[in-house]
């Protein structure tokens, strides 16, 4: 007599054998990293902040390029950077100039992977080369403010803010990092004070002062530009400026514009402020005029930092002889090859400030 119990162990070993001889390998899932993340086109569509950018990517033809293997870094705008600069909807791109278009976005990708943590901490003007085959400059801020305190992280492109939620964001073929303005750059700093109607006035005034010419040479420069406005809230005419003879004017009534140096204003956050008290005596930046050294340009130590013209002759240095308040943030940290440009609302130097006796 059979047994019964060996017939059902016989029957069930036979039921799971067939059961896993009719499943085939491809029906097997294997985990898989990459699958969890997208590249840069599909990432920047499907994220609110960045559609702006997405549909700038795709209106110059950038998507076989970014969706290669890579790797690559990107330094998105958000679409609050863009508004900034007068871009509100995605078809406000086919109306600019598509290569100009491409150089901007370009300019903000690296052709590497680059984390945070690969740039150096407490450090500024960290050189990297971007798909336009120009420089870029990061800085990093890290410090902790109590023993009990958290670590706080400043990150920085070009004087831009990288976002402290949108940074080291993995993508299948790079990283990605969200930053507060979109990135500008011209070949020199006269170039984008051409660029500006609004500027108009100030490159007639640096004729006349005899120092635009200098401002084609290799620089450094770092240059605080007053608009039209801030002549006009002066009432000083266009004309007024064609008649002045620097000759009768001291150094400080040109040269409180023109820093002989190379700064984004982020540069001075990471370093913090100069050694001093007050406002105005301890600054995040203070140079002597050239040709002018009783007097000093400086930035005010705090938010907003605004720059200003002081007597350094004075014994309490907290009264600036005049301030001026910043441009927007788009009209910050321009830069060129042979500097950076800043927009200023005010003159710092009136003519009778600084006409000679």
């Amino acid at each position: 007599m059979k047994n019964p119990i060996k017939n059902i162990i016989a029957y069930f070993l036979i039921l799971i054998g067939s059961f896993f001889h009719s499943c085939k390998h491809e029906d097997l899932s294997i985990y898989k990293e990459s699958e969890n993340l997208a590249n840069i086109i599909d990432f920047s569509k499907n994220n609110y902040e960045l559609t702006l950018f997405h549909a700038a990517l795709i209106q110059v033809g950038l998507t076989e390029t970014l969706t290669s293997e890579g790797p690559f870094t990107f330094f998105a705008p958000t679409n609050k950077a863009f508004n900034e600069i007068g871009i509100i909807r995605a078809s406000d791109f086919a109306s600019m100039d598509q290569d100009s278009l491409k150089m901007m976005l370009t300019y903000h990708i690296l052709p590497r992977r680059l984390n945070y943590s690969d740039v150096p901490p407490n450090t500024i003007d960290n050189k990297y080369t971007n798909l336009a085959n120009l420089e870029v400059y990061l800085g990093n801020r890290f410090f902790i403010g109590c023993s009990t305190c958290s670590p706080r992280i400043e990150f920085y492109i070009n004087g831009a803010s990288i976002q402290k939620l949108g940074t080291d964001i993995p993508l299948t073929n790079g990283v990605l990092h969200t930053i507060d303005k979109v990135l500008k750059y011209k070949p020199s700093v006269q170039d984008i004070l051409l660029s500006k109607e609004k500027y108009s006035f100030f490159v007639q005034f640096l004729k006349q002062m005899r120092k635009w010419d200098e401002l084609s040479e290799s620089g450094p420069f770092t240059i605080f530009a007053p608009t039209n406005d801030a002549f006009l809230k002066e009432k000083i005419s266009l004309e007024q400026i064609k008649s002045w003879n620097p000759s009768n004017f001291h150094n400080r009534f040109w040269s409180v514009y023109l820093v002989y140096n190379h700064f984004f204003l982020s540069d001075m956050d990471v370093f913090g402020k100069l050694p001093g008290s007050g406002y105005y005596g301890a600054p995040y930046y203070k140079s002597q005029i050239r040709g002018d050294e009783n007097y000093s340009f400086g930035i005010s130590t705090h938010s907003p930092r605004k720059p200003f013209i002081i007597d350094t002759r004075k014994s309490y240095q907290d009264s600036p002889d005049r301030e001026s308040s910043l441009e927007p943030i788009s009209e910050l940290d321009y830069k060129a090859e042979n500097g950076i440009v800043n927009g200023i609302s005010n003159l710092l130097v009136l003519p009778t400030e600084a006409i000679k006796k």
